[in-house]
């Protein structure tokens, strides 16, 4: 565990410069975006692996291999000539040739996790048809400084959610809602850590719900929630003696107290820590904040939004045994023959930790060098298959090109 660099605590952090979204800053070309992005994976590499040696965690440790062997020029490419699959555009694109094991702490996996919520989410909505009694609205809900750790705070949270779904006041006006967490480190007029603060963003459809009302009740399941972990709770606006809750109506066009679609999802689907926030933290404490978000749900449905699969069936009706299929023959069921009679492997970073713990870090590092060589080689063969006219060119040099150019060469 002591070859890895450990960054001295009163090192005053250098915040890299701000790229634009894909939306915006059409001069910034792919590769420099590439670039930034590998720049911030590097970063956020060597605070978490310097975490990982302070707190002594072998399996922190193996998530800063894993991050550290992602982040390299070789693995990150930039690609020309990729296609729009729904609308037949073409457009240029940048990425990485992970592995598959994805920390909370990766710049590249808060970026691809937030696209993959959104597109979930705005799916749901396009195959609902709203009634005229339904209308959309945004809301943040805030929540007071909290003393306590990171894995409380959330837990709270959480809890303040499932308890406002119960109210009668949300269960009879909200038809469908999203939510999305988010945890904001210390006060934001400050670079220094001084507490976690956390809230959330709800897109909702239903009938319209007072403000003031739905502060009150807001309010309420706040205070149980920390009731119930025993964290004390205090008001901070002491004047109107509840918490805030901003309520914007959805429309076409933004305007004074409203909000579009587009924004309110890129809020919603934002990730749960951005960035430039874990850069606050003390460095020994960035372990228990990705252990605490790791197999966290970003977004979450509700109402009409998460219907459970299968719902709606007819339970009643039975299937007839004496249909042939590939588990039947005669009447008589069979197991299917593709059925595991041998136990999974064991998951990567499980082999990490063991190896760590057993004083074989070598090991584990070539391990996972050639699991990630491997990966890459996949990957690439992937991208060549899924894009057979596009040109692929990793920061390294490295070029390759789609199976439709290679057939014509």
């Amino acid at each position: 565990m002591n070859d890895l660099t450990i960054t001295e605590q009163g090192e005053k952090v250098k915040y890299l410069p701000k790229l634009p979204t894909a939306n915006g800053g059409k001069h910034y070309s792919q590769t420099d975006k590439a670039k930034h992005l590998l720049r911030k994976g590097e970063r956020a590499s060597e605070l978490f692996g310097s975490s990982a040696v302070l707190n002594r965690d072998a399996k922190a440790i193996a998530i800063a291999d894993v991050m550290r062997e992602t982040y390299r020029p070789e693995n990150v490419y930039t690609a020309k000539d990729l296609v729009n699959y729904q609308t037949g555009e073409l457009f240029d694109g940048h990425g990485f040739l992970n592995i598959g094991v994805a920390s909370r702490m990766s710049p590249a996996y808060r970026e691809s996790s937030s696209i993959r919520a959104r597109k979930r989410a705005e799916a749901k909505i396009s195959k609902h048809k709203q009634l005229v009694s339904q209308e959309w609205r945004f809301a943040t809900f805030t929540m007071p400084f909290l003393k306590a750790d990171v894995e409380k705070v959330l837990a709270i949270l959480s809890r303040s959610v499932e308890l406002l779904k119960k109210r009668k006041i949300f269960r009879s006006n909200v038809d469908g809602a999203f939510c999305g967490e988010e945890l904001t480190i210390g006060d934001a007029s400050t670079d220094n850590f001084t507490h976690f603060h956390s809230h959330i963003h709800v897109l909702m459809l239903g009938k319209y719900i007072e403000q003031n009302l739905l502060a009150e009740v807001w309010t309420d399941c706040v205070e149980k929630a920390c009731g119930e972990f025993g964290v004390e709770f205090s008001i901070p606006n002491l004047t109107t003696n509840r918490l805030v809750v901003d309520i914007r109506n959805v429309k076409k066009y933004a305007k004074k107290r409203s909000i579009t679609m587009q924004d309110s999802l890129l809020e919603v689907c934002g990730y749960v820590v951005k960035g430039s926030d874990f850069e606050k933290v003390p460095v020994e404490q960035l372990v228990q904040i990705e252990s605490a978000l790791r197999g966290r749900q970003m977004v979450k449905a509700y109402g009409i939004f998460n219907k459970h699969k299968g719902k709606g069936k007819d339970i009643n009706s039975s299937k007839d045994t004496y249909v042939h299929n590939n588990y039947t023959t005669d009447g008589n069921t069979h197991k299917p023959t593709n059925k595991r009679d041998k136990p999974r492997a064991k998951n990567l970073l499980k082999v990490g930790q063991e190896l760590i713990e057993n004083g074989k870090r070598n090991e584990w590092l070539k391990i996972l060098r050639l699991t990630m060589q491997s990966r890459r080689e996949f990957r690439r063969d992937y991208l060549a298959f899924k894009y057979p006219h596009a040109t692929f060119s990793t920061l390294d040099g490295n070029e390759w090109s789609g199976v439709g150019k290679q057939l014509n060469h």
